[in-house]
């Protein structure tokens, strides 16, 4: 009988990041299982939503605003309820659901708690399996209702695994519970072997990428660099690299937003126009940060895949887990925060990275973690032990 497998992510992201994740992912657990199982896959949008408010719903809002009672839970029960109907139109014939990772194990902004929340009691409702790939794990709060629900649902007896690509002791001390901590583990993100599945490999070039974020993003995780600050270091940067004479590529990682500090930039400078990539698509993305000597960016991935076609990188951190990925790799020293550094001694270390390079063992080794729980996760699946 054919067994079905879903991979469950963030499948219509402009973060083009989160689509090389899923793409990933999805190959890994593919060419894991072995030539004879009789598998079929297919693919949920985490972000999908059945229905919009109806006129009782609404009137039971207004009624609440009027008496100004607090509809914070009220609104998020209706979300959870919404993807539940949705993520049960895709889930009724399906035998496992990986949840294929990306930042989701968070609950202060986005809604991704409410998502896990609501894919989770589907699963345990129709009675499937699900297990968590590389996710990370941001922020915890024991007074949070928003937090403590995510904890719940984690703790499930039908979540069978959960492996993170960051924070492994928040995830094993804050939101498992003692006797569920043996389900976690700490793996590398899928996004390493961008390489190979994408059937890229490194370019010989002389050209610096610089990837380019929005301006609100330090502030909004509290770090202290301002969108008028930003601009002015990505202008330092070019200016540096600019004195090296050597060429240089900004570009962002799909998302929109990504570019508006470009004006400012453009205005501080004094050019009419620069040059930037907004790749269409994953694949466009993998290509591009091929091409590159060394890469300079604050998008997670970014480095990530950089680091997958073994492309030297300096990250700019405006979340932990940029530092955390610098840890891991055996280069946190090449994970830095902008306000604490100039970005003449970024581009310094940018030349170092580049003339270093990775430590080739070290590298393989990183990389292979999540391809072995992988292998553990489908050899139990295809022995029915999950």
């Amino acid at each position: 009988m054919t067994r079905k497998i879903c991979f469950a992510g963030l499948v219509s992201e402009t973060n083009l990041g989160d689509v090389v994740i899923l793409k990933t992912a999805e190959s890994l657990y593919k060419k894991a299982l072995s030539e004879g199982a009789d598998v079929d896959f297919s693919r949920l949008d985490i972000k999908a939503q059945s229905r919009r408010a109806g006129a009782f719903y609404n009137l039971k809002i207004a009624i609440m605003d009027f008496f100004r009672l607090n509809t914070r839970s009220t609104k998020i029960n209706k979300l959870i309820n919404d993807s539940k109907l949705e993520y049960r139109k895709h889930l009724n014939d399906i035998d496992l659901i990986v949840v294929v990772g990306g930042g989701l194990i968070k609950y202060k902004y986005q809604r991704f708690f409410i998502y896990l929340v609501a894919l989770i009691e589907v699963a345990e409702a129709l009675s499937i399996p699900i297990v968590f790939n590389s996710v990370g794990v941001e922020g915890y709060d024991s007074h949070d209702f928003r937090c403590q629900m995510l904890k719940k649902a984690l703790n499930k007896p039908i979540v069978k695994s959960i492996t993170t690509r960051d924070d492994i002791e928040l995830l094993q001390n804050a939101y498992m519970l003692s006797e569920n901590r043996a389900r976690t583990a700490k793996t590398s993100d899928p996004a390493v072997y961008a390489d190979e599945v994408y059937r890229v490999a490194k370019h010989t070039s002389k050209t610096i990428g610089i990837g380019l974020i929005r301006g609100g993003i330090f502030r909004d995780n509290n770090k202290d660099i301002s969108a008028d600050e930003l601009t002015e270091f990505y202008c330092q940067l070019i200016i540096e690299i600019e004195q090296l004479a050597l060429p240089y590529q900004l570009f962002t990682n799909g998302l929109a937003a990504d570019i508006e500090l470009i004006a400012g930039i453009e205005a501080r400078l004094g050019r009419k126009q620069l040059d930037v990539v907004v790749p269409q698509t994953d694949r466009q993305l993998v290509e591009m940060i091929a091409k590159f000597s060394v890469v300079i960016a604050a998008r997670l991935h970014a480095n990530i895949i950089a680091y997958a076609l073994n492309v030297p990188s300096v990250g700019l951190v405006w979340n932990d887990k940029l530092k955390m990925f610098g840890q891991d790799i055996g280069y946190p020293d090449r994970f830095v925060q902008p306000e604490q550094i100039t970005a003449k001694q970024v581009v310094a270390m940018a030349m170092d990275a580049r003339d270093k390079g990775y430590v080739q063992s070290s590298w393989s080794e990183y990389k292979g973690s999540v391809k072995q729980h992988i292998g553990k996760i489908t050899s139990q699946f295809i022995a029915g032990d999950l």
